[in-house]
């Protein structure tokens, strides 16, 4: 019996998150995509190419209400949601990198480096587990097995938890041991509060077209567009109309970026049943200005106050 001893450095998607445990966040991840993936993969056949490569690739993290929401979010839309997708997983929204989208890709990579057990190394089992956990803090390698008659083995250590994998046919496809799983599964019970809560909107992303349009010197109207189908309504029982009320900040700054105008105001929306049925339909604001005559810039924020989602635009008006 040989054994070989490998150690590399622990590096988990955990921390970089901020949880709470060091490796527990990437064993939820996992029974996740264990539990989804097959699935996943049966269902995007469909879909075109490069939403079917988006898919491919974020097998192990998408929750199933992600990826329906992605299907059935018109083409057009799709980058939008992708970007929203990386966002809600980003640590520190406040820099221009995504520590959680970086550290990903990275493993990707490495597991295709480290693994060649068919056509790409990330997607075998030992690939899928280096993606959601990271690198173990101990490798122990049985190349002959435990004994001279059995498959070889490979243990993978997280903390004082063992990872097994199993190349039974020893053609260098190593499997996840059915016990480890099962282990995996008991301590993702007890930690689902770890798991990302991923994106929980509507299928289509609120959001708004903006536009200006010339009034005269040194006036003009920002013209705003809501789409009804992206705009989450409540039914109000007594009128039987859906409202909201939407948020409408709107700030200008000039050439060098001082603040002209800053405001904020309710707008409220009540449409009928009928109405809704007219996706094609939508909530039309306008927003007058009145300024010397100059070059400013237009910062637009909308909020639905319905459920919190917001939309920003910005836009160059010349009055």
């Amino acid at each position: 019996m040989k054994m070989k001893n490998s150690s590399i450095p622990a590096v988990t998607l955990a921390p970089r998150l901020g949880l709470k445990a060091h490796w527990l966040g990437g064993v939820v991840l996992l029974m996740l995509a264990l539990a989804g993936c097959s699935a996943k993969g049966r269902t995007v056949r469909n879909v075109p190419a490069d939403d079917r490569q988006f898919l491919s690739e974020v097998r192990y993290i998408i929750t199933k209400k992600e990826s329906r929401i992605f299907k059935k979010t018109p083409p057009e839309e799709r980058q939008q949601f992708i970007e929203e997708f990386w966002k809600v997983r980003d640590p520190d929204p406040t820099t221009e990198e995504n520590e959680y989208r970086d550290e990903y890709y990275r493993r990707i990579d490495l597991a295709n480096r480290l693994f060649q057990e068919g056509s790409q190394g990330w997607l075998s089992d030992r690939g899928r587990i280096l993606i959601l956990l990271g690198e173990p803090e101990r490798r122990d390698v049985y190349p002959t097995g435990y004994s001279f008659y059995e498959p070889p083995v490979e243990i993978w250590f997280y903390g004082t938890f063992p990872i097994v994998f199993v190349d039974t046919h020893r053609e260098g496809m190593y499997r996840l041991d059915p016990g480890s799983a099962r282990r995996i599964s008991m301590i993702n019970t007890a930690q689902m509060q770890l798991k990302p809560q991923g994106i929980d909107r509507n299928v289509r992303m609120f959001d708004f077209t903006l536009a200006v349009q010339a009034a005269g010197p040194g006036q003009a109207t920002l013209l705003i567009a809501v789409p009804y189908r992206v705009t989450n309504l409540v039914l109000n029982e007594a009128t039987k109309a859906y409202e909201t009320q939407l948020r409408l900040k709107v700030r200008i700054s000039d050439d060098a970026g001082a603040a002209v105008m800053e405001k904020e105001e309710l707008r409220p929306v009540a449409v009928s049943e009928d109405m809704l049925k007219l996706l094609g339909k939508n909530i039309a604001i306008e927003f007058p200005v009145q300024l010397p005559v100059g070059r400013y810039t237009a910062l637009v924020t909308l909020e639905n106050t319905a459920d919190r989602a917001q939309s920003r635009k910005e836009i160059k008006i010349r009055l």
